[in-house]
């Protein structure tokens, strides 16, 4: 296997999906919660992309792939992946859930366990099960009150999606 281009080939992927990231990002309702939520926005994004999108889980195949402890490639999956939890974590520490670090964990979890399952084919509309989850995950883990957020509005009384 060529290392070389299956780096570039995971850095390409990688920029698609923080164009797609940030897509969402802005077009979230500017509350923190929804923010926050926007990443599983993107995810779906992701899933239903007509491109090559998430059509599998190219960074955990790519970890299997070249598996050993101090593989570049594992290097720069871990890399990806910790970029993508700093910015949950950033989103948040903003929501003011009174532990973030666990917050992002769970839901990360919950993002993992899509793209795996949905790569898979094991579970049907992974994505928006997750997006669901992730939404209540959110609800439960900020001090808001149950309200339009958890009941699947967006913050200011948009519609929120799925």
């Amino acid at each position: 296997m060529d290392t070389a281009a299956l780096l570039a080939y995971l850095d390409g992927r990688q920029i698609r999906w923080r164009l797609t990231l940030d897509a969402c990002l802005e077009a979230a309702d500017q509350g923190p919660r929804a923010q926050l939520l926007a990443v599983f926005d993107a995810l779906h994004e992701w899933a239903h992309a007509s491109s090559d999108g998430f059509r599998s889980n190219a960074f955990v195949h790519a970890q299997f792939a070249l598996a050993g402890p101090d593989s570049t490639v594992r290097a720069v999956v871990a890399r990806h992946k910790c970029v993508l939890r700093g910015r949950m974590l950033a989103l948040a520490e903003a929501t003011g859930a009174p532990d973030p670090d666990l917050l992002v964990d769970q839901l990360l979890l919950v993002f993992e366990g899509a793209a795996a399952t949905h790569s898979l084919g094991n579970v049907s509309e992974a994505a928006d099960k997750a997006h669901r989850t992730a939404r209540q995950l959110i609800a439960a883990a900020t001090p808001q009150p149950l309200d339009a957020f958890w009941l699947g509005r967006a913050e200011s009384g948009g519609s929120g999606g799925f």
